[in-house]
């Protein structure tokens, strides 16, 4: 064999090789992005129990109007955890509802300051409660409903009283946002 052959067979040797490289790395990349879900989706595909569930068995625990739902895959517990929350005129209700059993973890009381008053009498009047804004939310995105919080703040003009809301929907986290008073929902935002 030539100089020319061995030359030749040792650059296609080379090439074949760097592709078979490029296709390995290339492969790999894509196989760790859709293992590489964040935590917060990986925990939540494995709840056993939904928010709405959470917020019913959560209910039997506190007294007043619900305030805010919200999930949480890290709070010290094995599983990830539901944080529910109640007001009444003077004192805040915590419920913590654990995902995959249903069981009561935790709960927790607390009278509330000035600022937590005029929060509640706020979202008091408005026209869309929480359980409405999550009911809106599933149906505009479709998806499990993780967290619903009320603000009441200017970070939107035309909606200064509104709900956000997060929903998984596949392997991505959305949320969205509707109004308290008409239930117009804007701002969607994709997250993972």
């Amino acid at each position: 064999m030539g100089k020319l052959s061995k030359k030749m067979q040792l650059t296609t040797l080379g090439a074949g090789l760097a592709v078979a490289l490029t296709a390995g790395v290339m492969s790999t990349t894509v196989i760790a992005a859709q293992t590489n879900l964040s935590t917060e989706v990986k925990a939540a595909k494995g709840n056993k129990v939904g928010l709405k569930q959470a917020i019913t068995i959560a209910t039997k625990h506190a007294s007043g109007m619900l305030i805010s739902a919200d999930y949480d895959e890290d709070d010290g517990a094995e599983n990830g955890v539901y944080a529910i929350e109640f007001s009444t005129a003077s004192d805040s209700y915590e419920v913590i509802v654990d995902a995959i059993t249903g069981e009561v973890v935790s709960t927790n009381t607390e009278r509330l300051d000035r600022d937590d008053i005029n929060d509640y009498n706020v979202q008091r009047r408005v026209k869309v409660n929480v359980m409405s804004a999550i009911g809106i939310a599933e149906k505009k995105i479709g998806g499990m409903t993780l967290e619903v919080e009320f603000e009441a703040d200017r970070d939107y003009s035309d909606h200064p009283l509104y709900y956000k809301v997060d929903l998984l929907k596949g392997d991505e986290i959305v949320g969205i946002n509707i109004d308290a008073n008409t239930g117009e929902t804007f701002a969607n935002k994709y997250k993972r």
